[in-house]
């Protein structure tokens, strides 16, 4: 036999199946810091745990627990405004003054009464279901006499009550709250291997449970996200008859405060923000898509705007900058799992005082739930959790749609 050898350079071409091969042991996640709402909802849950049993920081794991029912409810109390409209029109010195169908009964004797259309200030002397008795021209040189001629659809406003001395107390008020509620969610999210492949090397160890444990939360959490933002509301039975509901998200809620413009601008984040705290608050936060971000970021450099860390920022842990507008302050955090599940740039003002993750079961890993006789490893993260979304009035969501009527 001859022998087994070559003449010549050796060369990386010759034994490439001998050669070690250069791997990095660490495997890449592609996406980074993508459920940024559903991470700050569970914080800010962590935080208000904490303050409620007296304690500083963040509650952990069964501590978070803040829900008894799978269906959870909460009052709104929305008093309306103090506005109406004139049912049909009057002369200038008519006596009796009809109102939108319903609305008398926000009127009693001894109001003052104001035509936003003509100034006119007149006094109730008497109400008669939607009627309303009236001395006209309060005020003016014709008091009693007339006033202004009132046309259908006046906006007229309860100003207040002016009660003469030793009048008797007037009809007493009748507050109505709203009843609303939502529906936990369960949520969950499987792992398993063989204990073959379990005691096999990897490189990056990406077939141990404990990475796939990483990966699959981090997954998990997308999904719930998405429930967040655009899940509805509803309980039903699957074909077994067994119970099952979804959660409310976002756009389930939100309805009143939705502004669709054709084209972004600095004076439209304005009109926005006054919007958003149409009712009131302190401060909200902006929950958007990085499509939405870069709108606001081009606007700021453009007018030399100031934008500046969240004292948030420090609270949390997370990046969340500040934009102060005439309205109130607006925290801007950008969270890109709407990047995949919104085709505009959208955003979401948020008052953080009036929404909450109800949490029902934490988010636990149950491991080792495979069968007995299995010669594998099975693992579940389960968690039931729903959002809690109150006076939905005091939220707003915006929308950048190219093809808006605007």
């Amino acid at each position: 036999m001859a022998l087994n050898i070559d003449r010549g350079m050796n060369l990386t071409s010759r034994n490439t199946t001998m050669q070690i091969r250069q791997m990095d042991p660490k495997a890449y996640q592609l996406r980074a810091n993508y459920s940024a709402f559903i991470v700050f909802l569970t914080l800010l849950g962590m935080k208000r745990s904490a303050k409620a049993a007296g304690r500083n920081g963040f509650a952990t794991g069964k501590k978070t627990k803040n829900c008894g029912n799978p269906k959870f409810e909460w009052f709104n109390k929305d008093v309306g405004t103090p506005l109406t409209n004139a049912a049909a029109a009057a002369l200038a010195n008519a006596t009796t003054l009809n109102v939108t169908a319903g609305d008398g009964a926000m009127f009693t004797k001894n109001d003052l009464i104001y035509n936003r259309n003509t100034n006119e200030v007149m006094l109730v002397t008497d109400v008669n279901v939607d009627a309303l008795t009236i001395v006209r021209g309060l005020g003016t040189i014709t008091e009693g006499i007339s006033g202004e001629a009132i046309t259908a659809d006046d906006v007229i406003v309860l100003v207040s009550s002016a009660f003469p001395e030793g009048s008797v107390a007037p009809d007493a008020m009748q507050f109505k709250p709203q009843e609303h509620f939502n529906y936990t969610q369960i949520f969950k999210q499987t792992i398993e291997n063989s204990k073959t492949n379990e005691a096999t090397e990897y490189y990056g160890n990406i077939n141990k449970m404990s990475s796939q444990q990483k990966d699959s939360f981090d997954e998990y959490l997308l999904r719930k996200s998405r429930a967040y933002f655009l899940g509805q509301r509803t309980k039903r039975t699957d074909s077994s008859g067994r119970p099952q509901r979804t959660t409310g998200g976002l756009d389930y809620f939100i309805k009143t405060n939705v502004m669709v413009k054709k084209a972004f601008g600095y004076p439209l984040f304005m009109d926005f923000a006054e919007r958003a705290y149409s009712y009131g608050g302190d401060e909200k936060i902006f929950i958007c898509n990085p499509a939405m971000a870069t709108l606001i970021q081009k606007e700021v450099l453009a007018n030399k705007i100031s934008i500046e860390v969240s004292p948030k920022t420090k609270e949390f842990g997370i990046n969340i900058r500040r934009l102060q507008t005439v309205s109130g302050a607006m925290d801007i955090l950008v969270d890109h799992t709407m990047r995949q599940i919104y085709q505009f740039p959208t955003g979401f003002a948020l008052e953080t005082d009036l929404i909450e993750e109800m949490v029902l079961r934490p988010d636990t890993w149950e491991t080792g739930i495979q069968d007995k006789d299995v010669d594998g490893l099975k693992d579940q993260i389960i968690g039931e959790a729903g959002l809690k979304v109150i006076n939905e009035q005091r939220h707003a969501k915006l929308v950048i749609d190219p093809a808006a009527a605007d």
